[in-house]
């Protein structure tokens, strides 16, 4: 493969994402940053990472040795990471940002997605086997409003070119919709033949 393999879609702020990137959930220590270089080397231009994959400070790393290696400069490459649902407390969205930017270290992402619908406590375990009903927050219309004009900040601060959701319903972001001042620039939903949401 050779040259950039990505096209692009502009989003509904006038932002452009390339159409395909390199996915890094559930890439293994010591290999996820060696596959970010290759990729980038070989024309993806998209990485879209999350604090809860828990390999942004190899990313990042990765990232920075592409940069100074002259393989891409910041601008050529899209970024997205991910808000983890024990983070949805107004008050815990800028930091959570925060803590992906310095792992990434980088000043800024392209997009920020509030990666659940359902929150979590704040001192809910990273395993998802160990969480108990205990630690289940849940969906609440109001709660997610919250947590949405607290991502709206960051686009404020200028921490995330945009913002957006992951794993929404059609109803869950119409709820989202009746009181967001920014319209999330994207749902993004797995799907594949292992997990099809019809």
């Amino acid at each position: 493969m050779e040259g950039n393999v990505s096209e692009f879609i502009t989003l509904n702020n006038g932002h452009k994402i390339p159409s395909f990137g390199l996915g890094t959930w559930l890439s293994k220590p010591g290999e996820v940053g060696a596959a970010v270089e290759h990729a980038l080397k070989t024309g993806y231009r998209h990485i879209d990472c999350a604090q809860f994959y828990f390999n942004e400070k190899e990313i990042g790393d990765a990232l920075q040795r592409c940069f100074k290696d002259g393989v891409v400069t910041r601008d050529q490459v899209y970024i997205t990471s991910k808000l983890w649902c024990n983070d949805f407390a107004p008050e815990d969205v800028e930091a959570a940002c925060r803590v992906s930017l310095q792992n990434l270290q980088l000043d800024y992402l392209d997009l920020y997605l509030v990666h659940q619908v359902a929150g979590l406590k704040k001192d809910a375990p990273c395993d998802l086997g160990a969480v108990t009903d205990e630690h289940r927050l849940g969906y609440s219309p109001e709660n997610m409003a919250k947590t949405w004009e607290a991502m709206e900040k960051l686009v404020e601060k200028e921490l995330s070119r945009s913002i957006g959701i992951s794993n929404f319903t059609i109803t869950k972001t119409e709820n989202l919709l009746k009181t967001a001042k920014i319209v999330p620039a994207v749902n993004q939903v797995e799907c594949h033949p292992y997990f099809q949401q019809p």
